[in-house]
């Protein structure tokens, strides 16, 4: 957004004969997954994570109770979902790239944390993974490290840390 407020800025320094077409700020829609979403999901999560995620049976378990996906238009940039209704288990937490500090994580955390008032929440998370602060602004503490969790994961060229906190909300 913030390239798209430089390209106007620019177009109109540089053409000022023109006539000044104003910006249209859409709202970050969020909403469950829905079927549309899965291609940019799955592209989204494989290029953050790693490849061969796919999230199409988060469809099958009540996708209004475990999912969040944040749209810009049509744009998915954002998505949050448990493992399944049942348990409470954070599978994914992802932002686009260019996204980060949008709050679109902040939203997305605090509206599936509420599909499960009463319940624990868990999670696992890298351990360099700048997440870990938003993670603690909403109370989840560490209680245990796991050293090689993501390692089949992940690409050994990865910088990414293969090993990971498990965190919990208590409730």
């Amino acid at each position: 957004l913030d390239l798209m407020d430089d390209i106007h800025a620019f177009s109109t320094l540089a053409h000022p004969e023109r006539e000044t077409v104003e910006r249209c700020i859409h709202p970050i829609d969020y909403q469950r997954l829905q079927t549309e979403h899965l291609p940019q999901l799955h592209d989204l999560l494989s290029r953050t994570f790693w490849p061969g995620i796919n999230v199409e049976d988060a469809l099958q378990f009540s996708p209004e109770r475990c999912t969040i996906v944040a749209t810009y238009k049509h744009l998915v940039v954002g998505a949050a979902l448990l493992s399944s209704p049942n348990e409470t288990y954070i599978t994914y937490l992802v932002v686009r790239s260019g996204w980060e500090g949008s709050q679109v994580a902040t939203k997305m955390l605090y509206l599936l944390l509420q599909q499960s008032p009463q319940q624990d929440v868990l999670l696992h998370v890298s351990a360099n993974n700048p997440a870990m602060l938003l993670y603690n602004r909403f109370g989840f503490k560490a209680e245990e490290f796991i050293v090689g969790f993501y390692e089949e994961y992940m690409d050994r060229e990865s910088r990414a840390s293969k090993n990971a906190f498990r965190l919990r909300l208590r409730r």
